[in-house]
Order: structure tokens, then C-alpha cells, then sequence
């Protein structure tokens, strides 16, 4: 039912407009049996002129049912041809032109309609409608009446638009197509979970035993003044596959003197749908070198050696929760994050191989998180995921749980020696575990309990439990978590976040005694306690000059037990200001020490950045203080210019502007070559006159299961999944390339880092399609020599992880199209078409095709596979009109592309049953 909706609607919007000749009037004066009626239309001819035809767009509510309506007349109250427009609204009406009658029944009371051209009456049950000469013409196929006289015999509110040549309809009683409409609608809510939904080819994914591994190399090597060693070199590789049904990676770093500094080994699995552990239904289960879950108030994320598993929805967070949001950084790159357009950071060196922006706030509702990588050879890449923030409530009776378990701060390969780096003195070593479940008791409640271990400095381990309750007050989400240390600590948070004068506002405040300690809401100093923090965050869209900038401003108020205080506040917002992406933000701080001496500190950044004309990238950075006092500190430009598909320069100046005398200058030649990446490159700077020079060569190894081997890509396939697609002429139609099926070639599929185009054996190997739980590929047959087939979907969604290889079969199947035409004979032996007639053509390999005819009578059945068809009117229509075809109709579709020649179908009308005709006796006036 809802392929044929579709298609009657797809053909009515495109038909071929065609008029009916001026011969085909018919006056029924030639019908002596019926003189009455002869004599109302004796002005048929004239009345049905082609030259007053109008070709009307007809609607019911929002639905479009036609394009091309046959109506004749005055366009302000036009004739409309009473047989194609029940046809339209599956109406249970019998239209004789050659008795001069209409004839049905309406409504769920099934009321009687009688319409008699010979008396000119009309009858809608009891309710007798006159109608004047002008009202009505009979036609050689069909009746048609004024709008003005069907709106008083159809349950229907008719408004013409001469201008816009439409005829609106609504109804006053539910019609017989708004019926079956709904029940479409109902079932595909019941099918999809709700509304229309986009077709996705959904790829099969899953972890394998074992895979050849993918990897990504990087080297440099150079010449540098002014620093040791004075030939560096440094090497970043990273490996990713299939190891005992899960997703391994592995990374190893060196420093500038080429020895191993950093290294991490993960064996992860991830499920969207939730379907690890058996009845537990974890989304991510996490071994080796993990990051532990944190906590609404207490323990934050750490890494270490360890365990870590969740069920919690993997793009779903509490509003109360700062995210960490984490990624691979190669050497030489530099990363921004946005949150709703707004930039909220960057990061240009790597720690242990990544980007890190730790405890980020997000605001109720849907965020969109962008992390923009820019490479050194010109390179600008956008990771985006979309997180949902609620307020934290389950479904009732539905559970959530986190563990993470770690030996703190260690790798399971420790390359940097015990006390190597001050940067990790602060940080306790032992045994760190963290578990968290959350449960719905009601739609509106949800509770939550927590249990810590975490190592301390002095050597020892502190335990912290926690509770907490979600709810929603107001409209507000609101939390409220309380928690207690076994050393006789204790601490509380409450929250609140909604919708305020159409910005989005958290609140926050926590208190702490005992020595408790917050590890999520730390101050500017550590080794101090604190006694109390309180956090707002607003984020708004103001309307300015013609546009809609997004801000955010966060506000908060640390207070320590020893009774200093710590004011912070911030404001930023990014806008597009023709082809220029602009950001710019304020930061506040202020420090009042346990004496009551106050030191505060104001400033800001500018940024800036563009890609005009696709071929220059530009991108600036300004900072500035305001307080103690007003001065510029730094300005950094880099300009990339892309000089074709292979080479491209990069120019950069960076200037320290409290001190003019050093000035560092860049220039770089990058070459993009076909399995690798080459960038020359070289920097001076004037204040030491120290100078460098260096190459890096980026590549990556793949192993391509189609060829068996070993292949060099582009940088990726470490950190990214990969995709096989084979493309092929499925004839007989079981979805499998074998034999007398035929490879199909310059298909073309995007959605990785750069389209790829099938070559004479159907396939292509497709890398760096990302590793976030899902992503889409888009196939496109614009360049296919035959485009005559049937595909799966166009949108095929994979779930790739790290070094993985997904296999996509995309089976074409061949078909053909067939133009119908449906005709009506008149008195005088002409054929003329007939509207709004329900077809099918039934295949004898099971494929149906359903459409309805055009106002012309054509009906055009496309997507067919190949075999022998028959044509079949709709069994309901044919038996409510005692409509049938006069002989049989048979179509032959090769699937080869070629010609098929039009079918002529034509069709005939029975006279009613006695039965009906003493319904329409007794209706009629004596």
C-alpha cells in the first residue's frame, strides 16, 4: 500500500500534460434513449472546449493527489470531472456518462448519492440538492460538476485558486483514502518506531578471531641550531586489528632522539545496540590501557592497566556530567573543539599520542561536539558526534552500570622510567576502582549508588560511596548526589538545568567537610581543600545584524577550608561572517588568599579561520590580556595554499608582541603523493637566530582481502576502519557474485576521507571511513553505463572500529520500465484515456507494481525485474466501479536497458446489480 501512495503521488507531479482533442466532445443528443439529459448538455461541446481546459493541482489537507486535473471553465468555479476525483478520494461512486448518472454511497452511513443529468437533481441520502443547467456537463468519459455544486453533494470543503491553479480540499467527514492513509501511517510507526525514516543498508559488522593488523607510520628527521639533539628523530606508529574477537590497538611513540618514550595496548568491544556480557547488554568492555568511569561528585577519569565496561548509551550523558572527550593527535597536528559552534579549546602537542579535553560541560539537549584536526600538509578534518544530554532518568525499571578497575597512571608496557617527568610526581600509583549503577524507579525518578577505591600520596587508598536522585521539578531537570569517605569525609551536590527566557541554564552547587575531596570540581590549586563550589552555565543564540551567534558563559566560586576564595567567569562565541569562521572569548579570574590579598587576571583570544575558494586556508589566532594590565601577547597566522589534488605550500609567522624581537617563521611543501604523505619543511626564528629543517613521511598498511596482500594508503588505517565494496549485476537475484553475474564498474561511494570509484572487477578498497560506533558511505550510480537496476539502499551504514574491514556486497539487480495507457471506448469507437485507475502488474516472479493512471490514462511501472507480467486492475476499485479490462494485457521486461514498447490496456463498465439499481429508484423523484 505504501509503494503505491508513493508512486501514484511520484507520476502524478510528473505527467505529460496533454489535451484531449476537440472531437473527442460527445452531445447526447445522439442518444435517443435519454432526451432529457441530451437536452442539459446540449452545450457539451462548447463547455469542454480544449481551448478552456485547465490542468488543476488538487490537495486534500497536505497531500497532494494530482498535478493534473481535467477541469474546463471559469477557473474561479471550475467544472471538475466527477469520475477522476472520486477516483482520487476512493469514494464508492459509479460515474455513467452514458446513462447521464452518478450513482454511490458516502460516508461511514453509507448515505445514498444520486446525481441525474436528464432531471438535473442531486441527492445526498435525504438532502435533495437542485442544481442549474450550468452546473453540469456529461462528457464522452465522464460527468463534471461545478466546484461550487460538488462541495454541496460531497463532504467537502472546496477552495479554487484560479491564480495558483489549485483546488484545495477538506474534509467534513472522514474520507476513504485519509483512513488508509493513517493505517500506513500507523504501520510504519509500529515497523520504524515512528515517523519516516531514511533507508540504510546496514553493513554486517562484528569482531573476528584474528586480522592482519593496519598500521600508520610516521618519521621525521631533520637538521636544528640552537637545540640538542641537533639531528632529531622521531617516529609515531600505531596498529589496530581483529585479536580474539575484539578490537586490539596498540601505539608506540619516541622521543627527538628516536627512543620509545610512550606505548599503550587496548583490547576493546563495542556494541551500539548493547548486546555484550549476555544479560548485563554492555555497549563497551575495555582491556589493557583504560580510562576508569567518573563519578557526579568525587572520583574523576583516570587512566591506567586495567578494566573498564559500560551500558550506558554511547552518545548519551547526565547533564550534571563534564565529559572527556579523547582522540588520536599525530605528530605535527593541531585539533579545536566546538560544542554547538562554539570553540572550547585546542591542542596542539600530543600527550601520549592523543588530544585530551577533560571535563567539558555540555547543555541539556542535543549537542553537536566537533573535534577539527589540521594537518600539517593542509589538511582540515571535522569529527562529529552528536551527544543527547538528559537529566539523567531511565526508564522504569531500566539499569545502568560502569566499572572501571586500574592500576593507576601505569601502562601494561612502561617505557618511561620511574620519576622520569615532574608532570606525573602529583599522581598516586595503586589500585583505582570505580563502580557506578543507576536505576529507574519511575518515569520521574531515577536512583544512583557509587563505591570508590582511589590510591592517595601518602601511600595508602581512600574508599568513597555515593548516592544520589535524578527528578525533574518543574520542567527542571534536578539532581541531588551525596557522598562520605571512610576517613570521615563528606560532601553533597545539587543541580538544577532547563530552559530560562529561552537560554539553557545549569546550576550547580556543592559543599565539602571532613577532608572530602572532589576530584571533578578541583580548584587553580590542588594541594588545597576545598570547602564549597558553586558553577552556572548559561548558553544562549543571539540575534544580531541579520544573524544567529551562538555563546556561552560559565560562571563559578571555589571556596577553600582555609578560607581563600577563587572567582572565574568566561564568555565565548563564534560566528560566520561571510566566509570567515570567527571566535572570540573572554576569561576572568580572581584570587583572594586566606589574608584577603586579591590578584585578578582578564584576558581573551580572537580566531579566525577560512577556506576561500576551496584552495586557501587561512587561520589566525590573537591573544591578549585586559588585567593587571592591557597588553597583546601573541599572534599566530598560517596560511595554506593548495596548488593541485598533489602539492600544496604552508606559510606561518608566529610572534611573541610582548617581545618584537622574536619572530618564528614557517614555510613547507607538502606532497600528497598516492600511498604516502611528504612534507619539506623548515623554520627560523630571529630572536636566537636558530633555525630548523626536517622531512616527515606519513603512510599507512592495510591488508586488502580481495588482493591478499600487504597495500601502502594515505595515512589511517591505524586509527580507522576500512571498507571493501563489490558491486555487481545480481541476476538471478540471491544477493551472491557467482555465476552469469557481472561486475559493475564506476560506481561511485563517499563518505571516507575521499571518494572511490569501482574499477572493471566491481570492487574497491576504501580506508579511513572513521572509527566512531557508526558512520554512512553514499553510493552513486551517476557514471554506471546501465542504470536500469534495483539496488539496496543508497546510505549504507557501517560500525567500524580501528583496523577493521568490512565487506559490503551490493548486489544490482536489472529492470526495466513499462508505459501503460488505459482507455475507455466511446459510443463513436474512439479510445479515450481514463485517470486515477488503479494498476498492477504481477510478475511471474512474484514482483508486484502498483500505480495509478495519469489524467491522460498513462501509467508508467518502473524498477521491474526482469520476466513475464501480467496487468491487473485494483481487485477493490474494479469490483466498486464494475470496472474490468476488455482482454488481457501482458508485458515482457528484459532488464537489458533496452526499448520496451507502450501496453494498451482498455478498459469497460457493467451496469450496476438489480439491487443497486432499486437503490437509485427509490431515490429518484416520482
Amino acid at each position: 500500500m505504501r509503494s503505491r501512495c508513493c508512486k501514484r503521488l511520484t507520476w502524478y507531479a510528473t505527467a505529460a500534460l496533454t489535451v484531449l482533442p476537440a472531437s473527442s466532445v460527445f452531445a447526447l443528443t445522439a442518444q435517443p434513449q435519454a432526451p432529457p439529459a441530451a437536452e442539459a448538455s446540449l452545450d457539451a461541446a462548447a463547455q469542454l472546449d480544449p481551448v478552456n481546459l485547465l490542468l488543476l493541482s488538487v490537495q486534500l489537507d497536505d497531500l497532494t493527489l494530482t498535478d493534473g486535473l481535467s477541469a474546463y471553465g471559469d477557473p474561479s468555479d471550475p467544472l471538475l470531472p466527477m469520475g477522476e476525483l472520486t477516483r482520487l478520494l476512493e469514494l464508492d461512486v459509479d460515474v455513467a456518462p452514458q446513462e447521464g448518472r452518478i450513482v454511490g454511497r458516502l460516508g461511514e452511513a453509507r448515505r445514498a448519492l444520486l446525481v441525474d443529468a436528464a432531471s438535473r437533481t442531486a441527492r445526498d441520502g435525504p438532502r435533495v440538492v437542485p442544481l442549474a443547467a450550468e452546473d453540469l456537463v456529461v462528457g464522452p468519459t465522464d460527468i463534471y460538476l461545478r466546484a461550487s455544486a460538488v462541495e454541496k453533494l460531497l463532504p467537502l470543503k472546496v477552495l479554487v485558486e484560479p491564480d495558483a491553479l489549485s483546488v484545495r480540499l477538506s474534509a467534513t467527514e472522514p474520507l476513504p483514502i485519509q483512513g488508509r492513509l493513517e493505517r500506513m501511517a500507523r504501520m510504519r510507526e509500529a515497523t520504524q518506531g515512528g515517523g519516516a525514516a531514511l533507508e540504510v543498508m546496514r553493513a554486517p559488522g562484528g569482531y573476528r578471531l584474528f586480522t592482519l593488523p593496519a598500521f600508520d607510520v610516521q618519521l621525521g628527521a631533520g637538521y636544528q641550531t640552537g637545540q640538542s639533539p641537533s639531528v632529531p628523530f622521531r617516529y609515531d606508529i600505531r596498529a589496530a586489528g581483529d585479536l580474539l574477537y575484539s578490537g586490539f590497538q596498540g601505539y608506540v611513540g619516541s622521543d627527538e632522539t628516536g627512543r620509545a618514550r610512550t606505548a599503550r595496548i587496548l583490547f576493546e568491544r563495542t556494541s551500539v545496540e548493547g548486546r555484550l556480557l549476555g544479560p548485563l547488554k554492555a555497549r563497551t568492555v575495555s582491556l589493557g590501557d583504560v580510562f576508569t568511569p567518573a563519578m557526579t561528585i568525587g572520583p574523576r577519569g583516570m587512566s591506567g592497566r586495567g578494566i573498564s565496561l559500560s551500558t550506558v548509551p554511547l552518545d548519551e550523558t547526565n547533564v550534571f556530567n563534564q565529559i572527556d572527550l579523547r582522540g588520536e593527535l599525530p605528530l605535527g597536528y593541531d585539533v579545536e573543539l566546538y560544542v554547538n559552534d562554539v570553540l572550547r579549546g585546542g591542542q596542539n602537542t600530543p600527550v601520549k599520542g592523543r588530544y585530551e579535553f577533560l571535563k567539558v560541560p555540555l547543555t541539556p539537549g542535543v549537542n553537536v561536539i566537533r573535534v577539527v584536526t589540521y594537518g600539517p600538509r593542509g589538511e582540515r578534518n571535522e569529527d562529529v558526534r552528536v551527544v543527547n544530554v538528559g537529566a539523567g532518568l531511565l526508564r522504569r525499571g531500566q539499569a545502568t552500570f560502569e566499572l572501571g578497575v586500574v592500576d593507576q597512571d601505569e601502562e601494561i608496557i612502561r617505557l618511561r622510567p620511574i620519576g622520569d617527568d615532574d608532570e606525573f610526581d602529583r599522581i598516586p600509583s595503586g589500585v583505582r576502582a570505580v563502580a557506578q549503577v543507576n536505576y529507574g524507579v519511575t518515569q520521574y525518578l531515577t536512583v544512583s549508588a557509587g563505591a570508590a577505591l582511589l590510591p592517595t600520596l601518602a601511600g595508602d587508598s581512600r574508599q568513597i560511596y555515593t548516592a544520589g536522585a535524578r527528578t525533574s521539578i518543574f520542567g527542571f531537570a534536578t539532581n541531588l548526589d551525596g557522598a562520605y569517605d571512610d576517613a570521615g569525609g563528606s560532601g553533597y551536590s545539587v543541580g538544577m538545568a532547563g530552559q530560562l527566557l529561552g537560554s539553557t541554564v545549569v546550576l550547580r552547587h556543592a559543599g565539602f567537610r571532613g577532608g572530602f575531596v572532589d576530584e571533578n570540581g578541583a580548584g587553580s590549586d590542588i594541594t588545597r581543600l576545598l570547602s564549597s563550589r558553586t558553577e552556572a552555565t548559561l548558553d544562549s543564540n543571539i540575534a544580531f545584524a541579520g544573524q544567529v551567534l551562538p555563546i556561552t558563559l560559565r560562571a563559578l566560586r571555589n571556596v577553600y577550608v582555609d578560607g581563600a576564595m577563587e572567582y572565574a567567569g568566561s564568555a565565548r562565541g563564534s560566528a560566520s561572517l561571510g566566509a570567515i569562521l570567527v571566535s572570540t572569548g573572554l576569561e576572568y579570574s580572581r584570587i583572594v588568599s586566606s589574608t584577603g590579598d586579591a590578584t585578578q587576571r582578564l584576558g581573551g583570544f580572537f580566531a579566525g579561520s577560512t577556506y576561500r575558494s576551496y584552495t586557501w586556508q587561512i587561520r589566525s589566532t590573537l591573544d591578549y590580556q585586559l588585567l593587571p594590565e592591557m597588553v597583546a601577547q601573541s599572534l599566530a597566522v598560517t596560511v595554506d595554499r593548495e596548488l593541485s589534488q598533489t602539492a600544496s605550500l604552508r606559510f606561518g609567522v608566529g610572534q611573541s608582541l610582548e617581545d618584537f624581537k622574536n619572530v618564528n617563521f614557517t614555510a613547507a611543501s607538502i606532497f600528497r603523493l598516492r600511498f604516502a604523505d611528504l612534507a619539506l619543511t623548515a623554520d627560523y626564528n630571529n630572536g636566537d637566530r636558530s633555525w630548523r629543517a626536517g622531512a616527515q613521511l606519513s603512510f599507512g598498511l592495510n591488508f586488502d582481502p580481495a588482493r591478499r596482500r600487504y597495500a601502502m594508503t594515505r595515512p589511517g588505517p591505524g586509527s580507522g576502519g576500512a571498507v571493501l565494496f563489490e558491486a555487481f549485476l545480481d541476476h538471478n537475484g540471491n544477493g551472491l557474485f557467482d555465476a552469469g553475474d557481472e561486475p559493475v564498474r564506476n560506481v561511485l561511494v563517499e563518505g571516507a576521507e575521499r571518494p572511490a570509484v569501482t574499477g572493471p572487477d566491481g570492487k574497491v578498497f576504501i580506508s579511513n571511513v572513521g572509527a566512531g560506533p557508526t558512520a554512512q558511505l553514499r553510493v552513486s550510480l551517476d557514471n554506471v553505463e546501465n542504470t536500469s537496476v534495483t539496488t539496496p539502499p543508497s546510505v549504507i551504514q557501517v560500525q567500524p572500529h580501528p583496523g577493521s574491514v568490512t565487506t559490503i556486497r551490493y548486489p544490482m539487480r536489472p529492470t526495466g520500465e513499462v508505459m501503460v495507457h488505459v482507455s475507455l471506448r466511446r459510443p463513436d469507437g474512439a479510445l479515450v484515456g481514463i485517470a486515477a485507475v488503479q494498476l498492477r502488474l504481477v510478475g511471474d516472479n512474484g514482483h508486484v507494481g502498483e500505480v495509478s493512471t495519469e489524467f491522460d490514462g498513462s501509467a508508467n511501472f518502473i524498477n521491474l525485474p526482469p520476466g513475464q507480467y501480467r496487468l491487473e486492475l485494483d481487485g477493490g476499485q474494479a469490483q466498486r466501479l464494475r470496472m474490468s479490462l476488455v482482454k488481457p494485457v501482458n508485458v515482457t521486461i528484459t532488464g537489458d536497458g533496452g526499448f520496451i514498447p507502450d501496453a494498451e490496456a482498455e478498459v469497460r463498465f457493467e451496469r450496476r446489480t438489480e439491487e443497486q439499481s432499486q437503490d437509485v429508484a427509490s431515490a429518484d423523484p416520482q
